[in-house]
């Protein structure tokens, strides 16, 4: 018998994954630097931690784990291996922990990048939750709460994408979310991508609810306000997804139709509507086909907004298109064999002849993928952007994972949708199984080498998953045709697998998605909680007799399968005869519709909780709680309306529409008034739970607002307190995880518990204990580390370097081991020491940069970044040194990390001119800077800043001889470098800067009417320049060179209004000057 601890630790685990299905899609971080992927991974993983231990209490309270043998005679592991999904999620594990050992960047590995964070911490926490959902959750009711979640969490997603698209969003992105929307996910590829994840849920869910409508005239107001709500969000979720612009979601987005559309066909038993699928799909699949033959009958279409975007698939030419393109072409050189890496210390790798076996290591392509970074990407990418994904799930399994990874890659989707047809009866015998494992596995083959052929070894990352997926496809298309399938006979084995046929959609709609793009927080812990259900739907609850399928078995909470406690070990048997029962006085007190009004608000008010963390900010104005929560729900920021209630009316539709579904769901069985007074209860405890945790976030908002930052002291006090805001989140986060947890566990139908043992109360104490100091290092601390980073941007400039490494120092005290911020502490301590004068304390402050930026080498030594700025920090620190010696010194050190940088990025043209530049400065040596800059060119002839130091090159040769013809010829040269580099220049500050640098070379060559071009262009380009009156200044002098006095005095006159006060009077003299011309 499950004792009270036991069930408690049920409802943590069932608590753990509804606050994870919101939080990961909703939550985001505008304190932090990276805002979105690692801030929620950091919750996901401590929710992951929470399971874990949970778990592991309850195993040790109940006497071991519950090892119900599937078949009498099989061992504990034969069982286990047997069990659906097992066998490809553990050969996943073992990759992974193979990969990361071997990876060339370990701790990157385990921990995960700066960037991404999803190392194999992360990927473990994706498995726990997977593993939990498939060992504990033993209920129907709890599926179908899961499911309700997973829909209602899209709404404010879907809402606030809404709000994008039509310019109203408070947050003031830096980039365009109105043209294709990013949502919550800061990406309109990845907000895309999880909306076709929930929108297989919610179209089963209109299902159900219509359904309900029909056959159930009790419930009618219920039933109707049931199915309004998800239509509703089912709408908001098109429209989100069309408002994304995103190709590869709406390919995963059509194969989730098909996938419907048939198995709605076959359990409605209507055979026309399986005609008509299987018809349709077929038409769309040639429409996609003919909008992307160029010149082709639907050429026109490809122009158009929106539904133009599809005709550009297999356009290797668009800017997207080519970047992965290119990117893939650098992958595949990666994968296949070749020469070590080389680690700046000179040191290869030493399992160089294992990679294509066992890939990188995790989350490391960013820093191994370098040496193959094909020069060509710098044209349609930026220059300073290293790739850490392909773009392509089979592409990175083969990077990270190696050829085994790409194997149980290929294993885990082909069994978690081989499983789910089996479950729904449409592979039921051998021959139907080896006809789809022939299509699944041959038409990937067949398409691979088809791309392969076409496209070149790029390609095969897309050829192989498209051909899999064809042949899932196919195989569904036959089983609908020419299989006898027999469709579900009792409401139980309908509702079973209508929520198969939802799932597997979702699965196709991923498997689809992740080989166009990046598989990304939400994405990744959705497709293993909805593997997770798979198993427990197809496989568990049926034998429990959840379905109505089978005998009625004890659901009493089986570790790995729900066999009736008779077979359970002897070892528990013992322990359950000794214990008292006692009644959970929860189960008898509250009606089921309060208690599942209770859990609604719960869910609710962690939606509300979350929204208010996302966007209530002392930003907008207000110095007290209140003021700060109104005016972050009315006001806008960066926009001339001012006003808008679009976050306000979010936040209301999401809770009304909460309520309402939670309380029309929660009282299917009930009768009366019940649904009305659930729906009242639910908004009523909702809005207290949310507005209770905006009173205390905005409060902490008000005591820094209200906080004056007049020195180091109180600066640093107002950043600890935005670390506390995110503090305070995962505190009031937890808080309403364990009520729930209370409440989930009184949702069992177990009435009597046993008493808890000491074993159990000391696991769960230490546990527990554990736990929170796990995540507050590896999770939290983090998080804040990058708020510290973010909130040291302000002071990044001249007299405030000293708070901007104190600030720093303060991130690095809170992640000791992330290199990102050594990097921009080194940066830092250097800029400070650009300001100084006294000579020893300048040179205090470039040898603490100095081992600052090798300390960041030593805790990733493959990342160019660091090796690069050691280069240039002793290029800088050659060039103020008065001795000639220790200028040589530092010159050669500079030199000597140059050339290792570019050992670890050959292909990279910024640091190949930077070198050059190195020996042009320092080393004097202008031939090899020659050689240099020549190579750089050679790597990429449109980089723009290249040209112009190629210019400054020959303005030194030309200096430097005495040869007419050198002269002439370097004259030539010069301009035309200067011009190339205005030509190709993308940004108006390269611009003003080379029209500058020309001027005064055709002032140095007494070319008048060219020079006065340039500068009249360099004016035209910065006209609020600080500078504008020098250049005035120069116009005047360059007209009154030719004699043209009308435009010298306009000029003059110019100059003297913007000048500063010490320089009117030289400029005064020069009008002056001017008026005694004739």
């Amino acid at each position: 018998m499950p004792t009270k601890l036991s069930q408690w630790c049920d409802g943590i685990m069932e608590a753990a994954w509804l606050t994870a299905i919101v939080v990961v899609p909703v939550f985001f971080n505008v304190y932090s630097n990276r805002i979105f992927e690692p801030d929620k991974l950091s919750l996901l993983r401590s929710l992951a931690l929470i399971v874990l231990v949970a778990w592991l209490v309850k195993i040790i309270d109940m006497g071991g784990p519950r090892w119900d043998v599937i078949q009498p005679g099989k061992s504990r592991l034969r069982a286990i291996l047997d069990i659906p999904l097992v066998k490809p999620t553990l050969a996943l594990a073992i990759v992974y922990i193979v990969s990361s050992l071997f990876s060339v960047s370990p701790g990157t590995s385990l921990w995960g990048s700066y960037q991404r964070l999803q190392g194999t911490y992360t990927t473990f926490s994706y498995l726990v939750i997977f593993a939990s959902v498939a060992g504990n959750l033993r209920r129907r009711d709890q599926v179908q709460r899961l499911l309700t979640v997973v829909i209602l969490t899209s709404l404010p997603v879907s809402l606030y994408g809404v709000l994008q698209r039509y310019q109203i969003d408070p947050v003031p992105w830096g980039g365009n979310v109105s043209s294709r929307i990013a949502a919550n996910m800061g990406n309109s590829i990845f907000v895309a991508a999880y909306l076709i994840m929930a929108f297989p849920i919610t179209i089963i869910r209109i299902v159900e609810s219509f359904g309900a409508i029909l056959n159930d005239e009790g419930n009618l107001i219920a039933n109707f306000s049931r199915a309004t709500s998800y239509v509703f969000i089912c709408a908001l979720q098109v429209i989100a997804l069309y408002f994304s612009g995103s190709r590869g979601p709406w390919l995963g987005w059509a194969a989730s139709l098909v996938f419907l559309g048939l198995l709605l066909s076959l359990i409605w038993r209507k055979r026309w509507l399986t005609i008509a699928g299987v018809s349709a799909a077929a038409v769309a699949a040639l429409f996609l086909l003919i909008i992307n033959v160029p010149n082709g009958p639907l050429d026109e279409l490809r122009t158009l907004p929106g539904i133009g975007r599809l005709g550009q698939l297999l356009d290797a030419e668009s800017r997207t298109g080519r970047v992965r393109t290119l990117i893939w072409q650098g992958t595949a050189e990666l994968v296949l064999p070749h020469a070590p890496l080389t680690y700046p210390d000179g040191s290869t790798d030493r399992f160089n002849f294992l990679r294509p076996l066992i890939g990188y290591g995790p989350e490391t392509m960013y820093v191994a993928y370098n040496p193959f970074y094909p020069p060509e990407l710098t044209q349609v990418e930026k220059r300073n952007a290293s790739p850490d994904r392909a773009h392509n799930e089979t592409w990175d399994s083969v990077v990270i994972t190696g050829l085994l990874g790409l194997a149980a890659y290929i294993y885990l989707f082909g069994a978690v949708i081989y499983y789910a047809l089996k479950w729904l009866g449409l592979v039921p015998g051998e021959g139907q199984r080896n006809l789809f494992l022939g299509l699944y596995l041959v038409c990937g083959v067949i398409s691979a080498v088809i791309f392969i052929s076409w496209k070149g070894l790029g390609y095969f990352g897309v050829g192989l998953p498209f051909g899999m997926l064809i042949g899932v496809i196919l195989y569904l298309v036959w089983a609908a045709l020419f299989s006898r399938y027999e469709s579900p006979n009792t409401s139980g084995d309908l509702l079973r697998a209508l929520t198969l046929t939802g799932l597997l959609a979702v699965i196709v709609a991923h498997f689809a998605e992740i080989n166009f793009g990046i598989a990304i927080a939400v994405t990744r812990s959705y497709f293993w909680t909805f593997s997770g259900l798979l198993l427990v739907c197809g496989n568990i609850l049926p034998r429990s007799g959840e379905y109505g399928n089978l005998s009625a078995i004890n659901p009493g909470g089986s570790d790995l399968d729900p066999k009736s406690e008779a077979t359970s070990s002897k070892r528990y048997s013992k322990k359950r005869r000794s214990s008292k029962a006692i009644p959970s006085p929860i189960m008898v007190v509250w009606p089921v519709w309060f208690r599942e009004s209770l859990v609604g608000s719960l869910v609710a008010g962690t939606l509300l909780a979350t929204l208010g963390y996302n966007f209530i900010s002392s930003s907008q104005g207000g110095r007290s709680a209140i003021d700060i929560i109104w005016t972050s729900m009315v006001l806008l920021r960066g926009t001339g309306s001012g006003i808008s209630y679009g976050v306000l009316a979010m936040m209301m539709t999401t809770w009304l529409v909460a309520a309402v579904t939670f309380s029309s769901e929660g009282t299917q069985t009930s009768t009366g008034m019940a649904w009305v007074k659930s729906f009242l209860a639910i908004m009523g405890m909702s809005l207290v739970i949310g507005l209770g945790y905006w009173l205390w976030h905005a409060s902490g908002l008000a005591t820094i607002v209200n906080t004056q930052a007049m020195d180091i002291e109180s600066i640093m006090g107002q950043i600890r307190g935005y670390e506390i805001l995110l503090t305070k989140y995962y505190l009031y986060l937890f808080g309403l995880l364990l009520v729930g947890a209370g409440l989930y566990a009184a949702s069992s139908r177990q009435v009597r518990a046993g008493r808890v043992g000491w074993r159990g109360a000391i696991a769960a104490s230490m546990g527990f204990l554990l736990a929170l100091a796990t995540i507050g290092y590896t999770n939290v601390r983090i998080v804040q580390a990058d708020i510290a980073y973010k909130l040291a941007e302000p002071f990044t400039r001249p007299n405030s370097w000293p708070i901007a490494i104190a600030v720093y120092d303060r991130a690095i005290q809170l992640a000791p081991n992330e290199d990102f911020y050594y990097l921009f502490l080194g940066r830092a301590y250097l800029e400070h020491a650009k300001t100084l004068t006294d000579s020893e304390e300048r040179e205090n402050l470039f040898a603490q940069a100095a081992r600052d930026l090798k300390r960041a080498q030593e805790l990733n030594p493959l990342n160019t970044d660091h090796t690069a700025n050691l280069g240039r920090l002793y290029s800088l620190w050659a060039s103020i040194s008065d001795d000639p010696q220790v200028r040589l010194e530092r010159a050669e050190t500079s030199d000597r990390y140059f050339s290792q940088a570019l050992t670890l990025s050959p292909n990279n043209a910024r640091l190949w001119g930077e070198w050059a530049i190195l020996y042009m400065n320092s080393l004097d040596q202008p031939d090899r800077a020659f050689q240099l800059l020549e190579r750089a060119l050679a790597l990429d002839p449109y980089y723009d800043w290249i040209h112009a130091v190629m210019a400054e090159y020959y303005l030194i040769a030309g200096q430097d001889s005495t040869d007419p013809q050198v002269k002439a010829q370097a004259i030539q040269q010069i301009e035309y470098h200067y011009q190339e580099a205005l030509r190709l220049a993308q940004d108006n500050r390269s611009r003003l800067d080379y029209n500058l640098a020309l001027g005064q070379f055709y002032i140095s060559t007494d070319q008048t009417d060219k020079a006065i071009q340039a500068v009249e262009a360099a004016i035209s380009i910065a006209p609020d320049s600080r500078d504008i009156w020098k250049f005035e200044q120069t116009l005047a002098q360059l007209y009154a060179q030719k004699g043209d006095v009308n435009n010298a005095l306009i000029h003059a006159q110019n100059a003297l209004l913007t000048a500063p006060e010490d320089q009117k009077s030289n400029i005064s003299n020069l009008i002056a000057q001017l008026n005694q011309f004739p």
